[in-house]
């Protein structure tokens, strides 16, 4: 079985091996297996051993191994099925499917198909099947079983391979010079049995058993794509996760500039992100010692500019050379700020006045409950008292040891974290994926790699909508349901689209998709079967 007793062929020898896997002679034949790491707690350190053979190498090219989820027998295929929506991601997915070929050369058409049926009919796995067959991806990929316990299978196969899905990620982080945007997601289990998932209140105020999953997000000129996750513990904090998740993605290595938010900005968490190596544009909490009696009036800011129609002023302190210290303060925001502290003392100094007038009047029928100083206590708060005791409204501060960027740049560059936020509700909202119903950590693994994918191109897609300045008047949903219409009919063994309304395909010539060519498909599999 030893490799070692063998000559490797040429075609052994040109064969792309992927990554994390290793190449295995047995009985005269050449296999593919799945090479796995994990700790080894008594020799305290990295081993690997085998996983599960993915196919056989030969003169020809790869074979993958049959598995459960490929149908034995030939499905009756439906002769009219959905094309659009299917061809519109099609054409735009081809680096996801040479790197799903790459790190998953056995699986990579299953996971494919899989995201592609959620993201144009339901995320709903028990639904797939039926989708599948109505679907021009029965075409693209045939014999594909998507039945209840095939999927079943197969999630807690693809589960099983993290190695081969961080790989994946990995890419996305690899670019270098990167800015990476992390954040926190708690996500609901319905599940009873997984392990991950503890009660515990989130930011929605919902006490429900919950994952956290730290994401990582690439920014890009005005987007932010998903490029790493990890799940944790529902308990786990954010910043505890955080160098977890940055040493697994070996950000560190790739000269990235982190940007977080105010959770990761105390002195002992910039400590330790310095100490992993990366760069950071960091926020600070009010009352830093940074800005404490720093802080100008509205004339003594340095430099001012504009930011989506905001006008924004700032000063910057360099005292250390490591790291510079940026001061904004933004108009709009102390305008909001100014609102909130006003309505808040008025409410405060009725209810006081209101509670004053009561204790009189109890006093006055001898029934009166609060003490003298009590009641003495009882006066108005001065409104302009307030002010001025909270000179940091309307400002942000920064801490960056990015000092070739300047003010605007830094500034900027921070306030597109707001993509995280987005991105997270198109992924609880837009793709109903806000809760699981996996049932162990294996099969909420694979959930949330098809989800991950499934996020990226959906993201590309809002981003493409938005580009020909139609996101007012569409959304993702409309898009796909539009797209849905689009029909491919099979007659005498050839392909044609059905006529659809005017109303499509205008919205195919916004988006430049041509539906009448079905072209694109034959890269996969000849469409024109007998």
């Amino acid at each position: 079985m030893s490799n070692l007793k063998y000559e490797r062929p040429d075609f052994v020898k040109s064969f792309n091996k992927p990554k994390n896997t290793e190449i295995k002679h047995i009985n005269g034949h050449w296999y593919l297996y799945e090479k796995i790491n994990y700790y080894d707690k008594e020799l305290k350190r990295s081993k690997t051993k085998s996983g599960s053979m993915l196919g056989t190498i030969t003169e020809n090219g790869f074979v993958p191994k049959k598995t459960k989820t490929r149908n034995e027998n030939i499905q009756q295929k439906n002769d009219v099925v959905e094309a659009g929506a299917t061809r519109y991601f099609y054409e735009r997915t081809e680096k996801i499917r040479e790197r799903l070929k790459k790190h998953f050369p056995d699986i990579w058409e299953i996971i494919y198909t899989i995201v592609l049926l959620r993201l144009t009919q339901d995320t709903r796995f028990r639904r797939l099947q039926l989708h599948y067959e109505d679907s021009i991806l029965s075409y693209i990929y045939p014999d594909i079983s998507l039945t209840k316990s095939s999927i079943s299978d197969f999630l807690n196969r693809l589960g099983h391979r993290r190695e081969s899905i961080r790989a994946f990620m990995q890419e996305d982080i690899m670019q270098g010079d990167s800015f990476i945007l992390c954040d926190g997601h708690r996500l609901l289990s319905a599940s009873k049995t997984m392990e991950n998932a503890e009660l515990g209140y989130d930011s929605k105020m919902r006490y429900k058993p919950q994952i956290n999953v730290l994401y990582m997000f690439t920014l890009g000129e005005n987007t932010g794509a998903p490029a790493f996750y990890k799940q944790y513990l529902g308990s786990t904090p954010d910043t505890v996760a955080f160098h977890d998740i940055i040493h697994e993605s070996e950000a560190y290595e790739n000269n990235c500039t982190l940007v977080a938010d105010k959770a990761f900005s105390s002195q002992g968490d910039i400590e330790d992100i310095e100490k992993c190596g990366l760069l950071y544009i960091l926020p600070l909490k009010r009352g830093n010692k940074y800005v404490k009696d720093k802080i100008p009036d509205v004339r003594g800011y340095e430099e001012a500019f504009s930011y989506h129609g905001r006008g924004i002023q700032s000063i910057s302190f360099t005292e250390n050379e490591n790291y510079n210290i940026h001061l904004f303060f933004d108009s709009h925001l102390y305008s909001n700020e100014l609102s909130d502290l006003t309505k808040r003392t008025e409410k405060k100094n009725v209810n006081t006045a209101y509670k004053k007038q009561v204790e009189e009047k109890r006093r006055n029928n001898g029934k009166g409950r609060l003490s003298d100083s009590e009641l003495a206590s009882l006066v108005p708060i001065n409104i302009q008292d307030e002010i001025k005791k909270s000179p940091e409204m309307g400002t942000i501060t920064i801490k960056t040891n990015r000092k070739d960027l300047n003010a605007f740049q830094v500034y900027s560059i921070f306030k597109q974290r707001q993509i995280i936020e987005q991105a997270f509700k198109t992924n609880d909202c837009t793709l109903d994926q806000e809760a699981s119903f996996m049932r162990n950590n294996y099969t909420e693994e694979a959930w949330l790699f098809l989800n991950h994918l499934g996020l990226m191109i959906t993201i590309e897609s809002i981003e493409e909508i938005a580009n020909i300045g139609r996101s007012k008047s569409i959304s993702f949903k409309d898009l796909v349901q539009s797209l849905k219409k689009i029909k491919a009919n099979r007659v005498n063994g050839h392909w044609s689209v059905v006529p659809v309304k005017q109303s499509v395909s205008k919205l195919c010539n916004d988006m430049n998709i041509d539906i009448s060519d079905l072209s694109c498909f034959a890269v996969c599999n000849e469409l024109h079967t007998p």
